[in-house]
């Protein structure tokens, strides 16, 4: 009797059989939890594919763009570069060579004052100065106090030094990106200011004019004080230069504008012409082709990684019940083996007449180095004809790669919004079948309140009996 009692009187005996009826109900949800979770998967999947596709038609519409010149680019050569650097050759579109004979160089616009007693005040002797100064399309008139208040309230003659630093401030604060001005300890005792132009050439010389008062006197010179002097003179500021005959002249020595197409740095002056040079570069030309396979490759590899068949270990890419996106790799591998449309005969019209296949799994590759080389060095222009015509297989490739990635009316975007579709109707089914889950809960742990109220009265009962049989002595 007494172990029946104790097994009465445990602690909620009910709740984990609750639980464990509530776990077997809740197989619903866990199935549609794991539907939702295929659906998100293909999502990723989808945009993983999509990105791939765009990344594929990005390197095609780069390729065939004229302005490229993606399959006879040049490469640009100096033959001294401490002379004359060539930086590039975007615009040139054959090879070319060019003699550059250079008289001088850009140099920036220098101005010296005359080299003074620094504790001097022969400066200020000359009264307030004032001048108008103009840097290219900028024009001030800066104002210069010869005498400032000392310790006891008086007013004093500054220095020439002071007089020189004050110039130079005022010089910086309105034309600080456009001059720099400094004064300068020539030795113990004397002091030079120094303006320079912060920029090269004639077109950002220093216009010192209506110069009065000790500023005149810095810039006109008076008595035993000289006038400012130029370390080079303004007419020779901007760099001049000859190619082919052609004499040039510019405010810096970086020259984007005598060559249409040709950008070039002037280093020093030559005592001989040099030569720039924009010759064939085949490597890179090269490269952007293979630039083309792997970027084909990168999407073929992403297409099929996603829609694998795995049949024998029961395995499949999330999205292998797509045939669309399945085939798509197919359907590109087939165009891209087809004609050119319009081709004259013993044009290049077809891939494989560059020296470029596909292997059975769609890998596109070079299997021909030495034919697509020849092409390239020889018929560059029918290379670029072949990415470019509308008629080739190349831009057939990227219509239907466009044909899945358009925005909103894609094929991608179509299952993109096929599966929100989906993905939202299962979180209103998986939100119904929760709050079911809870009322079902609820009801379970009712049920088992009420069994154990059952049995609290049945071990009450028993208690009162076994009480009155002990009184019995039973």
């Amino acid at each position: 009797m007494t172990s029946i009692g104790n097994i009465f009187q445990q602690n909620n005996p009910y709740e984990k059989f609750v639980q464990q009826l509530v776990q077997l109900e809740s197989r619903t949800k866990f199935q549609l939890q794991q539907q939702q979770s295929v659906h998100r998967e293909r999502k990723t999947a989808l945009g993983e594919v999509s990105s791939s596709i765009s990344r594929f038609n990005s390197k095609v519409a780069e390729l065939s763009d004229p302005d490229n010149n993606a399959f006879s680019p040049l490469r640009t050569s100096s033959s001294n570069n401490q002379v004359v650097r060539v930086h590039s050759a975007q615009g040139i579109t054959r090879p070319s060579v060019y003699n550059i004979t250079i008289d001088r160089l850009a140099s920036r616009d220098t101005a010296l004052s005359s080299v003074i007693a620094g504790d001097a005040f022969d400066l200020a002797a000359g009264g307030e100065g004032q001048v108008t100064l103009t840097i290219g399309e900028q024009t001030q008139t800066l104002t210069v106090a010869t005498q400032k208040e000392d310790e006891e309230g008086n007013m004093v003659d500054k220095t020439n030094s002071e007089i020189l630093e004050s110039f130079a401030a005022q010089i910086t604060e309105h034309f600080g990106d456009k001059a720099q001005a400094n004064v300068f300890q020539v030795n113990s005792s004397e002091v030079q200011l120094s303006v320079q132009s912060l920029q090269t050439g004639n077109e950002h010389r220093l216009d010192f004019s209506d110069a009065t008062g000790a500023l005149g006197i810095i810039l006109n010179g008076s008595g035993e004080i000289d006038g400012i002097s130029r370390l080079v003179p303004q007419a020779e500021l901007d760099s001049r230069f000859t190619i082919d005959g052609v004499t040039f002249e510019r405010s810096t020595n970086m020259i984007d504008d005598a060559i249409t197409g040709l950008t070039f740095e002037l280093q020093r002056t030559t005592e001989q012409p040099e030569q720039m040079t924009a010759d064939r570069d085949i490597g890179k030309a090269r490269a952007n082709v293979n630039a083309f396979v792997a970027a084909f490759n990168d999407m073929n590899k992403t297409i099929r990684d996603r829609t694998f068949l795995d049949a024998e270990n029961n395995r499949r890419g999330a999205l292998q019940n797509m045939r669309s996106v399945r085939n798509l790799t197919l359907n590109l591998r087939q165009i891209g083996l087809q004609q050119m449309g319009g081709a004259e005969e013993g044009q290049i019209s077809r891939l494989t007449e560059l020296g470029i296949g596909f292997r059975k799994d769609g890998t596109m590759f070079i299997e021909d180095t030495a034919r697509l080389t020849e092409m390239l060095e020889e018929r560059p222009d029918e290379v670029s004809q072949f990415f470019t015509s509308e008629d080739s297989p190349i831009a057939r490739m990227k219509e239907q790669g466009e044909a899945y990635t358009r925005a909103n009316t894609g094929i991608i975007a179509s299952m993109d919004a096929g599966l929100d579709q989906q993905i939202e109707r299962l979180d209103t089914r998986i939100a119904a079948q929760e709050r079911f889950l809870e009322q079902y809960e609820e009801r379970q742990r009712e049920e088992f309140q009420r069994l154990q109220m059952i049995i609290d009265q049945g071990i009450d009962q028993f208690n009162q009996v076994t009480g009155f049989m002990a009184r019995l002595g039973m």
